[in-house]
């Protein structure tokens, strides 16, 4: 069985790696997806879906596996 002070020492291990995880998480986050611009097509295309969308006029093609 597990003593009071060994919970607490496993305790404060997971806690230092959930904060290590997190750490991690931001990081690849702002050099994975922050970092990487648009393309100037994909701005427009994304603008022009917005204004479709707005309108009402937007078409969603369900996807389908060959």
């Amino acid at each position: 069985m597990t003593t009071e002070t060994e919970l607490k020492e496993l305790k404060e291990t997971v806690a230092v790696l959930v904060k290590k995880v997190d750490n991690m998480s931001a990081l690849l986050a702002k050099r994975l997806i922050e970092t990487v611009e648009p393309l100037p097509d994909e701005v427009e295309e994304y603008q022009k879906f917005q204004e479709e969308k707005k309108s009402g006029t937007a078409d969603l093609i369900l996807w389908k596996d060959p």
